[in-house]
């Protein structure tokens, strides 16, 4: 029995790829490692959130921030925050 599961092909360069094989468990799929990674990321992120004593100003403009519906922070919307 097949299960077709459906999958995006991305391109990156050697260089990453070659680094990605380092770190790669055995018997890991590249799919389970960048879970895995994007894991390890949000777990570290979270440990440091709130570490930093916000003035109020800065509260202002994280609540701006996050409730924002375009949350796409490029380029472009940076400068509305001016």
């Amino acid at each position: 029995m097949y299960i077709l599961m459906p999958s995006k092909n991305i391109s990156i360069t050697e260089n990453v790829y070659n680094k990605l094989l380092k770190i790669k468990l055995e018997g890991e799929s590249f799919s389970e490692l960048f879970l895995r990674l994007l894991k390890v990321q949000k777990t570290s992120f979270e440990k440091s959130f709130g570490a930093w004593k916000l003035s109020g100003e800065e509260k202002e403009v994280w609540a701006d921030l996050t409730t924002r519906k375009e949350r796409s922070w490029n380029k472009a919307n940076l400068e509305d925050l001016e």
